[in-house]
């Protein structure tokens, strides 16, 4: 009897530290970095990583860094 009531004290404590973990997982936001630039930010993607290039465009009107024209 005394094995069931340990065991049980045990399933409980550790199903409150998972919910714990899973809340805490989906209040965290999605940042993303941005640099500044004289002029814009690369609006092109990266192959390698599939997001935003993070290099800037070298002149004004410029859509795409001298790497993805």
């Amino acid at each position: 009897m005394k094995s069931i009531v340990f065991l049980l004290g045990i399933a409980s404590l550790l199903s409150f530290t998972s919910i714990g973990t899973s809340q805490s997982n989906e209040n965290k936001i999605a940042t993303y970095s941005f640099v500044e630039c004289k002029y814009s930010q690369c609006k092109a993607t990266a192959k390698s990583t599939g997001k935003q290039c993070k290099h800037c465009v070298s002149n004004d009107g410029d859509s795409n860094c001298w790497q993805h024209k």
